[in-house]
């Protein structure tokens, strides 16, 4: 490994922590918005809310969005990171570049696809940088991705057809339902989130301390 390139690569370690810090929390936040949602789809709604209660709605309302919000930005700069630490460690001809790597979440249809090949790549570099295209991908990846599209547009396309299928009571039942049940499915999204984050930095970290050794 040249000076240059030693130089180049970002250590990610402060960004993958905090990106696994804020992802454990946005789990406790989605558990606890389920939670409440259950105890509402239940009929439990007290006639006047106690001032503790709505003390503390407020304040939790603010800490969710926070959590969210921050969660998404620490997600799309880590991955934004391993692209370009996996050119750093010398991965060439990678087809997503760092920017597209997160661009493509953000692009209608191709969002179904683009941002998985993205990290398959971010993968296969942190594998083997100098021959990354050999190497496989992972049970990981696919059931990372079956569970973000399954989140991202099973609750929209479940609470469309009961628009088109039921009354409007009936439909608002199933469209929190379904709210919970993408709340739910977002801890084991996340878990298999968190190790596929763990895998690729500690792998790119071996990587850059063999390569700096040498």
């Amino acid at each position: 490994m040249t000076d240059k390139q030693s130089h180049a690569f970002r250590d990610p370690t402060s960004l993958t922590n905090w990106t696994r810090s804020f992802l454990c929390g946005s789990i406790v936040v989605a558990l606890v918005t389920a939670g409440t949602s259950t105890v509402g789809l239940l009929g439990y709604r007290p006639e006047s809310p106690s001032p503790l209660l709505l003390l503390f709605a407020i304040p939790w309302a603010l800490v969710m969005v926070g959590v969210v919000l921050t969660t998404t930005i620490l997600v799309l700069n880590w991955i934004h990171r391993a692209n370009y630490n996996a050119r750093q460690l010398g991965a060439t001809g990678l087809k997503m570049s760092p920017g597209w790597a997160i661009g493509w979440y953000f692009v209608p249809i191709a969002w179904f696809w683009k941002p998985f090949q993205a990290m398959k790549e971010i993968w296969q570099a942190s594998v083997s940088p100098s021959h990354w295209w050999r190497q496989g991908g992972s049970p990981l990846l696919t059931c990372w991705w079956s569970l973000w599209l399954l989140r991202s547009w099973g609750a929209e396309v479940v609470s469309d057809a009961a628009s088109l299928i039921f009354d409007a009571a009936r439909a608002e039942t199933v469209e929190a339902v379904a709210s919970i049940g993408a709340d739910i499915l977002y801890v084991p999204l996340t878990l298999v989130l968190l190790m596929i984050i763990d895998q690729v930095h500690s792998r790119q970290m071996r990587q850059f301390k063999s390569q700096a050794a040498a």
